[in-house]
């Protein structure tokens, strides 16, 4: 293989010839180096890219644009043993309870944003996705909801790697974590800034950094899987009727999970040589395992490029592996479903009346889509 296929269209038969490049490259060429950089498809050697986290390092500050504050405390790019140590202070805080606790208000927020939806032309993810996943998540945090505009802004120059934005987060959040602290209140940055491990209590930045990869990342996994399920019923009008008529929603919602995960791929840098389907990656080099390929590897899940509610064994690899296995996918999920079940009982139909738009790598999810909705409440 010579290279990328272009990605500049990612829907319909784009999509067709997305997953036929990565099918080739997990037969022909496994582990592709181009740039630099050592790109991983097949599942398994994906697999292990994620959970070896003493050969595969996520330390990718070196990578990142310079600012002071990066990395300290941010849990996707340490390894243990300070990723143990902010993990069991996360644990501590982001409780199975705590995120069961937050599914009425899921609910009562989706509703009231599919009730807002303009029928005859709307984009889900301006109007639902995006919207939904930000405001739970601030509100689980503490964090007032007014400032959801400041928040997208830096989820934005978290996004294009901008040092000036992601250094004016850290601050906001400082702020606020030392203010919790010396009052804490019922919400998770309370409960993030007074949890100790050992006896010792992490420090402002550290609680800073946490909270604010929780903001970010806890909106921007829900807002693809959200995307992601409502354009399969878009495009597939008998798993349209089927699910409407099987109360099926989690089923769509797991298996889009599987099909369009978040992120395309994610980043390690190898600590050592390691070889990965008879190929050697030096130590230092950059590695990207391509979670979308893994997810279609036939070797994980049969039959993968279709579409099935009923898949026995739905295996993927979206929310990670091994110690960086997302915490907050449970929540992504509930917050999925709620919002997709919301708009199927507004809609009858919903029809797609734009191409449909979408994030360059390493995401590659879905970023407009602008639908009419007919029948029902519209």
């Amino acid at each position: 293989m010579a290279g990328f296929m272009p990605l500049t269209e990612l829907d319909g038969v784009g999509w067709t010839r997305l997953l036929t490049w990565l099918a080739d490259a997990r037969r022909t060429s496994p582990v592709l180096e181009l740039g630099g950089m050592h790109h991983v498809f097949r599942a398994e050697d994906v697999r292990r890219v994620l959970s070896d986290s003493e050969l595969f390092s996520s330390d990718r500050t070196r990578m990142m644009p310079p600012t002071a504050q990066l990395g300290r405390g941010n849990l996707t790019m340490m390894d243990p043993p300070d990723h143990t140590r902010m993990r069991r202070i996360v644990n501590q805080a982001f409780t199975p309870g705590s995120v069961a606790g937050l599914a009425p208000a899921i609910d009562e927020i989706a509703e009231e944003l599919v009730r807002g939806l303009t029928p005859d032309r709307f984009d889900l993810v301006h109007d639902l996705a995006y919207p939904l996943p930000i405001r739970v998540i601030s509100r689980f945090l503490g964090l007032p909801e007014e400032e959801h505009g400041r928040f997208r802004t830096w989820s934005v120059g978290f996004s294009r790697g901008d040092a000036a934005q992601m250094d004016a987060m850290h601050r906001y959040l400082a702020e606020v974590a030392a203010a919790k602290r010396a009052q804490p209140a019922g919400d998770l940055m309370s409960r993030l800034a007074t949890a100790e491990v050992d006896g010792a209590p992490a420090t402002i930045d550290e609680i800073a950094s946490l909270s604010g990869l929780i903001l970010l990342a806890g909106h921007v996994t829900t807002t693809s899987l959200i995307a992601a399920a409502v354009h399969e019923l878009c495009v597939r009008p008998a798993l349209d009727a089927r699910v409407r008529a099987q109360d099926r929603v989690e089923d769509l919602v797991l298996e889009a999970l599987r099909v369009r995960p978040a992120f395309a791929q994610v980043t390690r840098i190898a600590a050592g040589d390691a070889t990965l389907s008879g190929a050697v990656v030096p130590s230092g080099a950059p590695v990207s395992a391509w979670i979308l390929s893994a997810n279609h590897d036939p070797r994980l899940n049969p039959d993968p490029e279709t579409f099935l509610l009923d898949r026995l064994a739905r295996r993927h690899l979206s929310f990670g592996h091994g110690v960086h296995y997302c915490l907050g996918g449970p929540l992504a999920q509930i917050e999925a479903v709620a919002a997709v079940g919301a708009v199927i009982r507004r809609f009858a139909k919903l029809t797609v009346l734009a191409p449909v738009e979408f994030h360059p790598l390493p995401t590659l999810s879905i970023r407009r889509l602008v639908l009419a909705g007919q029948g029902y409440g519209a």
